[in-house]
């Protein structure tokens, strides 16, 4: 069985657990590879530099970006122009994670909107997929999304989803994936229940977005890859069927996607 956590932060300087010990659990728990995600230039620099310097050890990859949370901080032609230098590394494989994110909204929505679409451009220049954060903000996101994608298609996965049935839909309707983590074992609300078991599984890719959002059985912990089975062990229960065909189903389609 191999399992691929495509969304996590474990190149982070402040991440909870020690690197060794963070490598070890996942050799322990079958966590093939993971992809180390940017929240900005400068921790997207650093993602880097983690995979290439790590990968001896778990088959590291990068996704480089800048979060709605930061956009405030940069001028789009500026970024776009370093984010492409960037991308030259061999462990880049995906622009991320950007997107929309209403919720905190600590970065004011105009400013969150013109670095959404400076970096789904250069994603389309570059034919890369995309690791999307969207939150309480599709009634802005589908448009933007639609607008650029008429360009050319823009392929990636809506990291974290935890949104209503009807959102689910749309993202199918545009070939996304869903990133599937830790919420989805212990939700508890008839229909969030049934958006995740309305999720083809040819649509799925595991993550944990560690050392935040924990399944159940270790809520209160820092999350951490390894942690990754867990969530395939849920899905599988969920859905009747054995964990190692949720492992083999789910590493496909992060492999399709991501060319890694």
């Amino acid at each position: 069985m191999k399992i691929i956590d495509s969304h996590c932060h474990i190149h982070d300087a402040n991440f909870p657990i020690p690197q060794e010990e963070v490598f070890e659990n996942m050799q322990n728990s079958k966590i093939s590879k993971a992809i180390c995600i940017g929240e900005n230039l400068e921790n997207s620099k650093i993602g880097v530099k983690f995979a290439e310097e790590n990968s001896s050890k778990i088959k590291l990859f990068a996704a480089i970006g800048v979060h709605p949370h930061e956009a405030e901080k940069y001028n789009p032609e500026e970024l776009v122009y370093e984010l492409e230098q960037l991308s030259k590394a061999t462990k880049v494989v995906a622009i991320g994670e950007i997107g929309l994110d209403y919720f905190y909204e600590n970065s004011n929505r105009e400013a969150q909107k013109q670095i959404l679409k400076a970096q789904l451009k250069l994603a389309q220049k570059l034919n890369l997929p995309v690791s999307f954060h969207v939150r309480n903000a599709f009634e802005d996101f589908w448009p933007i999304f639609d607008e650029i994608s008429k360009f050319g298609k823009i392929r990636g996965v809506l990291h974290s989803f935890t949104d209503s049935k009807e959102n689910l839909e749309q993202a199918l309707i545009r070939d996304l994936f869903i990133g599937v983590n830790g919420i989805s074992t212990f939700v508890k609300k008839p229909e969030d229940i049934e958006m995740f078991a309305s999720i083809p599984l040819s649509k799925i890719l595991i993550e944990t977005d560690s050392p935040f959002l924990a399944p159940k059985g270790k809520r209160g912990k820092p999350n951490q890859p390894a942690f990754s089975k867990l969530i395939v062990e849920n899905l599988a229960e969920k859905r009747q069927i054995s964990a190692e065909e949720v492992a083999k189903i789910t590493t496909k389609n992060c492999e399709e996607l991501f060319k890694i």
